[in-house]
């Protein structure tokens, strides 16, 4: 039985068709409408869960140069950094959940890394020229993309051509730290033909990661660098038929500082100025068709891959080596008949995939040359149904997924919930699913991994409720929205007594978010949210590693003629980390101080064609560590030119 479907998804995923509204929604610059939830477009307010969209331009008018510094706007999505600075190591926690919860995907591509232990990934490496928009849904969304998504989805989504036949857009900027950033980008339309294309760099001296507080600082800068080239083309063959390529390259290394071990002793953090992540590459490419069957049916399919090269060296010596490989291709039908029945709107996406992940890994630990490797493959193949129907105010959501891996089986996760519409401006829902992450190459393949792992299991319910009131002669001039969400997570795969990988732990998460919003003058508006998150180890019945329990964040944004400012500010509360001393000796487990970051903002339109823009971050100096021994970023300044002609 499992051999035969297999066989049948293996065959069915090497065709290339597409349907053509899956993409035609990621490109669409209406906010309200999301593909992320259930790969096809929905209003967020018919959607039971907790939906986010940044605009790229909207972040970047701000001064804003990074994909990790764009997510930290995000309220109950914890983006943590080893160190405050551009290029370092960074992780999502996403509804409470590991960072490994999360999954990160590049225009509907999983793009987490499988090369590295937790099949995680390092959000410190992107920067945002090439982007058009972030989708963000927290919550368990393995029914819909399947595993990694036991806490939620990132949704990373390129810029496509414009109107016109050639498009030009230009930024620049320099900052603190001797902080340089640049980018160069072309787009338009050539009758069927659209295009975009955009080049970016960042590059920065950076500062000491090791803290302040530490003897073993020295004030050695951790510095980085990143390059990035993204294309994006699309091809209309005919009225019904189109295709369309996307590639992505992207080089980044950084500077970063070691624990050493002392071994009778407790380990030390000490700054190190030979030590490097000398090479942090990524490369996406894929090929996609479009089949508009009629105006209620298309298909879409597509093939391509990814891989993933990292390089660790001490004093130029390669020291260990990730490479990390996948290919896919899938097979998506779209089913949008209109009404049916008492239903006024339906919309059924159902698809087949297949993924190829191999990896190839040689370790020193810090040591060269590199004395363990480890080198192994799996395939995993999927099938969904996602479906959405609107029944005058009430909204029905549901979603069922089935993966096969090689060395566990199949796995299946669903999803379900509503959304009710108690007047125009006010709706309440509620949600119910499950989710699972399978284990990693790493996990299963490395001389402490063992190949019998079982994924781990989350299953998770929410409910919430958001309104808008008329206010201060505004339509919108109060919003108001509330959630709480509650997860059980079984088979937590940890280090075991013999120091092998096992499913040791469980977890329990619970998440309370406040948000509220103010409008009072066309000219101002205001946001304040609060985040509240619960996150147990229960076998041992101590906190998750690094999730606050209290987290704050504010801003208010001004904008007059040409004048735009926004002032923004976060109090991450404490939370439970591994502590170091001031003389850089491991402590063991503990609490880790709170810290408040603030920043503004100030942009000004020369013309309809450019802006300067002027920013500060941590603009009070605050000294804090977002994870402990690792110092935040001092207080710095960024002068910045945008240009699109």
């Amino acid at each position: 039985m499992r051999q035969g479907f297999k066989a049948a998804l293996l065959a069915a995923s090497s065709f290339i068709a597409t349907s053509a509204h899956a993409q035609d929604a990621a490109r669409n610059t209406d906010a309200d409408i999301v593909v992320t939830a259930t790969r096809a477009p929905a209003r967020i307010e018919s959607l039971p869960a907790e939906v986010d969209v940044i605009d790229v331009d909207a972040v970047q008018s701000r001064g804003v140069v990074t994909f990790a510094d764009a997510l930290r706007e995000v309220p109950g999505l914890n983006v943590v950094a080893a160190g405050g600075g551009a290029g370092q190591q960074t992780s999502l926690f996403a509804g409470g959940a590991n960072s490994n919860h999360t999954l990160v995907l590049f225009d509907g591509m999983r793009i987490n890394d499988p090369s590295t232990p937790g099949s995680s990934f390092d959000a410190g490496q992107d920067t945002l020229a090439g982007l058009q928009r972030i989708e963000i849904v927290q919550g368990p969304m393995s029914a819909v993309f399947g595993s990694d998504a036991i806490g939620g989805v990132v949704n990373i989504i390129p810029r496509h051509g414009g109107e016109g036949a050639f498009n030009t857009r230009i930024d620049a900027a320099y900052g603190s730290f001797n902080t340089r950033s640049g980018s160069l980008g072309f787009d338009g339309t050539l009758g069927g033909f659209r295009y975009a294309l955009t080049a970016e760099r960042n590059e920065t001296d950076g500062f000491d990661l090791v803290p302040e507080r530490m003897s073993t600082r020295t004030g050695e800068k951790d510095g980085s660098e990143m390059t990035t080239l993204t294309g994006v083309f699309d091809l209309a063959v005919s009225d019904t038929f189109a295709l369309d390529l996307l590639v992505r390259h992207r080089e980044a290394q950084a500077d970063f500082d070691p624990f050493v071990d002392l071994f009778p002793l407790p380990e030390q953090r000490q700054d190190d100025d030979d030590l490097q992540i000398s090479q942090n590459d990524l490369d996406i490419v894929r090929f996609g068709a479009t089949w508009t069957i009629s105006d209620a049916l298309s298909l879409r399919g597509t093939i391509g891959g990814m891989e993933s090269q990292r390089a660790q060296s001490d004093g130029g010596q390669i020291t260990d080596t990730f490479e990390g490989r996948r290919r896919f291709g899938d097979l998506t039908l779209d089913w949008r008949p209109g009404s049916v029945g008492a239903f006024s709107s339906v919309d059924v996406v159902t698809g087949i995939s297949a993924e190829w992940d191999d990896i190839d890994i040689a370790q020193g630990f810090g040591f060269p040359p590199p004395s363990f490797f480890t080198s192994a493959d799996q395939t995993q193949l999927g099938a969904f149904v996602s479906a959405q129907g609107e029944l005058d105010q009430l909204t029905l959501t549901g979603a069922v997924r089935v993966d096969d891996y090689d060395g566990f089986g199949t796995h299946a996760t669903w999803r379900a919930g509503t959304s009710y519409a108690v007047t125009d401006n006010t709706r309440i829902y509620a949600d119910y699913g499950t989710s699972f992450r399978a284990p990693t190459l790493y996990e299963r393949f490395t001389s402490f991994g063992d190949p019998n792992l079982n994924p781990e299991e989350g299953k998770s319910w929410e409910v919430g409720a958001d309104t808008r009131f008329h206010a201060f002669g505004q339509e919108d001039g109060l919003q108001l929205g509330a959630l709480y969400r509650h997860s059980d997570i079984d088979n937590l795969i940890d280090f075991g007594p013999l120091f092998t990988y096992a499913n040791v732990d469980r977890a329990t998460t619970d998440t309370a978010e406040l948000r509220f919003g103010a409008h009072p003058l066309s000219w101002l508006t205001a946001h304040v949210a609060y985040v509240y998150t619960d996150a147990q180890n229960d076998d041992e019945g101590t906190q998750l590693l690094r999730r606050p329990k209290n987290y704050w964040t504010a801003d208010i944004a001004v904008s007059q003629g040409p004048f735009s400012a926004t002032f923004s500010w976060r109090d991450v509360g404490e939370r439970s980390d591994q502590l170091y001393g001031d003389n850089g000796s491991a402590l063991g487990i503990g609490d880790t101080p709170s810290y408040q970051v603030a920043r503004l903002s100030l942009a000004y339109d020369v013309s309809t064609n450019a802006q300067v823009y002027l920013a500060a971050d941590n603009l009070f100096d605050e000294t804090y560590e977002p994870v402990n021994a690792f110092a935040g970023a001092p207080r710095g300044a960024t002068v910045g030119v945008r240009a699109h002609f």
